[in-house]
């Protein structure tokens, strides 16, 4: 299907006439021409492609189709957009372009990634377990991103032990590739492929009835698009945040108090994608005072940088604005579920005296474990 017939299957059509999507993108309000309803105009018109490199600047974080009255579908547009432009208009990378270079390789198949390497003498490992944890790309964060955040590794550790507290010795995937989430969303549809093969043969030569997933972009990959290139996987894929809100609903899993002031960033996948919005809450509930910001659930502000493309003075201004936010709220804590929420909200305030402090959720839950 070209794009043209693409444009009319999601209904494209329709932000001509509206421009709420552009009212809500956070792209549109930085400098620059970047516009859903304007973008759309302009391939309306030409009947093709525009040349722009705007195109890139969409973190494809779905506040526009959330708004959308008509049910466009345009951040998937945008993907679209890309998968044929791609070759032709080079988006402009972060961090030296490091992040989509860990991803070709390891979506090489001779090449073995090591995955083991943050596992401690305490954490309940058992490889012949039913239950697969899925860790995500937070062993290759922690390398890129170090001097940022010096914990990174602590969120894989934390899933373990909170798994362990809910009775679970879960496997670990020894090849575990990146899920390629952002290859998904920047169009480069082979890269995707490959990854999809590699974990899904991985995952489907053990013997097991369950995966569970920290990340949720790794989350809604293993749900929404996998599917679609490997077939079903025939087993339960299931988020971690979920399952530690129904244990804590339940009285499965009892945390300590926070003495400080909560509020939950809802990630764009976890919250507008997936619809996981109260199981976080329930979490932080359950260990003190919780807030809530004027931007929250299915309207909640995106981090800015889904995809590592575009960081500059105008991405960590709203990164800024979304932590002072927090602050508005009464909140001391700033609280995520995401490791590129929890990295770019972290990076936006290195350079202040005052930071606000940030942390993650599985990170803290397993630090407030009662035992």
């Amino acid at each position: 299907m070209g794009f043209l017939e693409r444009m009319e299957e999601l209904g494209v059509r329709g932000c001509v006439t509206c421009g709420k999507c552009t009212w809500a993108c956070p792209v549109s309000r930085r400098p620059g021409d970047f516009s859903p309803r304007t973008l759309v105009e302009r391939i309306v018109r030409m009947g093709e492609i525009p040349q722009d490199p705007a195109i890139w600047s969409c973190t494809n974080c779905g506040m526009c189709s959330e708004v959308c009255d008509s049910g466009v579908r345009f951040h998937e547009f945008v993907k679209d957009l890309r998968t044929e432009m791609r070759g032709r208009v080079p988006p402009e990378m972060t961090h030296g372009g490091i992040v989509p270079i860990v991803r070709s390789l390891t979506s090489k198949e001779h090449l073995r990634p090591n995955r083991v390497n943050w596992i401690t003498p305490d954490l309940e490992i058992d490889q012949n377990s039913k239950t697969l944890l899925f860790v995500g790309c937070i062993p290759y964060f922690d390398v890129m991103f170090r001097d940022i955040r010096e914990d990174l590794l602590e969120i894989p550790r934390a899933a373990v032990r909170l798994l362990n507290a809910m009775g679970v010795r879960p496997a670990i995937l020894e090849d575990e590739r990146c899920c390629g989430h952002d290859s998904h969303w920047m169009g480069d549809e082979e890269t995707v492929r490959r990854l999809a093969e590699l974990n899904a043969n991985a995952i489907r030569s053990m013997d097991l009835e369950r995966v569970v997933v920290i990340c949720p972009e790794g989350y809604w990959m293993l749900t929404e698009i996998y599917p679609g290139i490997v077939g079903p996987l025939d087993l339960e894929v299931i988020s971690l945040m979920e399952m530690m809100g129904e244990a804590v609903e339940k009285g499965k899993m009892e945390l300590e108090d926070v003495e400080s002031t909560m509020a939950f960033h809802d990630p764009c996948r976890l919250a507008r994608y997936l619809g996981i919005i109260d199981p976080p809450r329930i979490i932080m509930d359950a260990m003190g005072e919780r807030s809530e910001m004027e931007r929250s659930g299915r309207l909640a502000a995106c981090c800015g940088h889904s995809n590592w493309v575009n960081c500059d003075i105008h991405t960590r201004d709203w990164q800024l604005e979304r932590i002072e936010e927090s602050k508005e709220a009464g909140a001391e804590l700033l609280i995520t579920a995401c490791p590129k929420c929890l990295i770019h909200l972290s990076c936006a305030q290195r350079n202040l005296e005052e930071r606000q402090e940030i942390e993650d959720l599985h990170v803290l839950a397993a630090r407030k474990l009662r035992r």
